[in-house]
């Protein structure tokens, strides 16, 4: 193995890019000021306003447009991966076979 493949590999790179990020970090907390305790610091703070509690019920909507989500994004995967030479109907009947699947997620009874 030459030096050039060694220097190359994947694992010596990433050792490589946490070492200059961990050079760069222990940096900045040389420039950065000290901290000082305040509470306004570690309250939480959403659009200038103080957060309060609330409850929250979550509902079971959200799942099916996450579902649709990565249903649609997969399906262009495998249609974007494709071998050329594949025949149409493969790739397009996955498709189907999703749609149908969606639809007896979705269908109300």
């Amino acid at each position: 193995m030459a030096s050039w493949d060694l220097l190359t590999s994947p694992v010596i790179i990433m050792a490589c890019a946490l070492g200059i990020g961990y050079l760069i970090y222990a940096w900045s907390r040389t420039i950065a000021p000290a901290f000082t305790h305040s509470v306004n610091k570690t309250m939480p703070y959403i659009g200038g306003e103080a957060a309060e509690a609330q409850v929250f019920q979550p509902g079971y909507q959200f799942f099916y447009v996450a579902l649709f989500f990565t249903v649609v994004h997969v399906a262009a995967l495998v249609l974007a991966t494709a071998p050329p030479d594949a025949p149409l109907w493969g790739p397009l009947g996955y498709l189907a076979i999703m749609a149908i699947a969606i639809m007896i997620l979705r269908w109300e009874q």
